[in-house]
């Protein structure tokens, strides 16, 4: 009975520790280049990557604001991207701009009205978030400590100093 409790409390902290997965390196590609948010380290407080399919990874920026990078295939910058629950496709120009556009409104909003306010438990330390199931190595990506995303908690990682 004893072996049964020591395993079941190794399989519970087992679960609760977090794991490593690099950003990929096309989503920073799309942030830094296609969205012009360099350098990310001003914009970008968590990359979040979400278990969906297409994948998508959402995107929370210092203001407390969000939004999300959704990928569409092997074509190069093929990523669609969700502001305000508007979507654009940055390989159409005109896209592209309005997503800039819509961008640029996001991070200029006003703070939402419990930010910065300690009451969710949930402190942010500025390190970047995300998780991938694959694309993208490590040279120049980051070094996350997340765990394995499930449906409604994906995965945080942490940047090296040499991508910001």
């Amino acid at each position: 009975m004893e072996k049964l409790r020591k395993y079941i409390r190794k399989e519970i902290q087992s679960l609760h520790e977090q794991k490593s997965y690099p950003v990929p390196l096309e989503l920073m590609d799309v942030l830094k280049d296609e969205l012009e948010m360099r350098p990310l380290k001003r914009y970008i407080n968590n990359i979040k990557a979400v278990n969906s399919i297409p994948p998508s990874y959402k995107i929370f920026l210092h203001n407390g604001q969000d939004f999300d990078v959704i990928y569409l295939g092997d074509q190069l910058n093929n990523f669609k991207v969700r502001i305000s629950d508007k979507e654009y496709d940055l390989l159409v120009m005109d896209d592209k701009n309005l997503a800039i556009d819509a961008l640029n409104r996001l991070l200029t909003a006003p703070l939402p009205p419990n930010f910065g306010g300690g009451d969710d438990g949930e402190e942010s330390d500025g390190d970047f978030g995300g998780g991938s199931s694959g694309g993208g190595g490590d040279e120049g990506g980051a070094d996350d400590d997340a765990a394995e995303p499930d449906e409604d908690e994906p995965a945080d990682t942490e940047p090296e100093s040499d991508m910001i």
